[in-house]
């Protein structure tokens, strides 16, 4: 695990945790949904070679960041049935999207918030409305979204979408992410940290659809202006909703860093999967009998579509005190601090 980074104690009250497979960590084990990763070889290096419910080989980006912010471990998953959600919770859902027309059978954002209300409620009853706004206010509020919403979109079209098409998404989605983002705000968030989408278009299932094996243009288009749009709407929200802060990980420029010089961050293969098979080791899914990497900490990605542990704590360690190339305009930790 990554070390503490900011002191000994927790620099901020609470981790609320939204979004997607990137950062659910077992949200999913207690849902109806063929969407789970709690077998193996997912966990294979969690303490223990335990599948915890998490995308990845071990930890994934919360667990770093918790880390960093002092806390002993990453927010539960709300569905857990033992959980203590004083410090946080995590209700992330793997291959949920902003849209509830995303991974149906999963847990969308819009009912992602509406668990947190009954969080939110459950403290004002315990701290009394004045604490527990606080504590929200100094809370950080950490989500990952539209990732499914894209590769939904663009790996399920018949055909390379038209510029209009592509717009007409962006602006869908990021409308309904305003309407999901004003009511944390008006439920009491103030600090949010969004992650931004990665390079779609250069995941070892992407490039499968290219003859040449290279990335997908039209996936990375499609990322590159989800998250122009994204900063564009975080920028008005910040300006108009008084006392709200935000920091903006750009994921895509840290996985276009490593895609171009790979051993500058300790990998050597970023183009195939560790875990799965088929072409690019990314045709077939990470189940117990899939074929995997030994040099897991070599690999950008884990399975077709998920990054490996290393790679998740590469975007922690960027997010939470990288320059203004990865995390705009400020980073975690001094959003943490502010």
């Amino acid at each position: 695990m990554a070390c503490n980074m900011v002191g000994e104690s927790a620099s901020v009250p609470a981790l609320y945790v939204f979004g997607d497979s990137l950062v659910d960590n077992g949200n999913n084990n207690y849902w109806t949904t063929t969407a789970k990763a709690n077998f193996p070889h997912n966990g294979v290096d969690f303490p223990g070679g335990t599948p915890t419910g998490r995308w990845s080989n071990g930890y994934n980006t919360i667990d770093f960041l918790a880390s960093m912010l002092g806390f002993d471990s990453a927010p539960q998953p709300y569905l857990s049935p033992v959980k203590n959600t004083t410090q946080g919770a995590n209700f992330a859902s793997g291959g949920s999207g902003i849209l509830d027309t995303t991974g149906p059978t999963t847990i969308p954002l819009s009912t992602q918030i509406n668990f947190f209300q009954s969080v939110a409620q459950n403290l004002m009853q315990q701290m009394g409305s004045q604490q527990a706004t606080l504590h929200l206010s100094k809370s950080l509020f950490l989500i990952s979204p539209g990732s499914n919403d894209m590769v939904a979109y663009y790996m399920g079209g018949s055909g390379p979408p038209s510029e209009i098409t592509k717009q007409l998404l962006i602006n869908s989605l990021v409308q309904e992410l305003e309407t999901h983002l004003r009511n944390l705000y008006q439920l009491g968030a103030r600090k949010f940290w969004m992650q931004g989408l990665f390079c779609i278009g250069c995941v070892p299932s992407s490039r499968i659809i290219n003859p040449a094996g290279g990335c997908v243009e039209d996936g990375n288009d499609l990322a590159r202006r989800f998250n122009a749009a994204v900063t564009q709407l975080m920028d008005r929200l910040s300006s108009t909703l008084a006392g709200m802060k935000y920091s903006h990980a750009n994921v895509f420029s840290m996985m276009s860093a490593v895609l171009a010089n790979p051993s500058a961050f300790g990998m050597k293969e970023v183009r195939s999967a560790c875990c799965g098979g088929g072409i690019n080791n990314a045709q077939l899914p990470c189940t117990p009998t899939a074929s995997m990497c030994p040099d897991r900490n070599e690999y950008l990605f884990w399975d077709f579509v998920h990054p490996t542990q290393a790679t998740y704590n590469l975007v922690a360690l960027q997010s939470f005190n990288g320059s203004q190339n990865f995390a705009t305009p400020i980073n975690l930790m001094q959003l943490a601090q502010s």
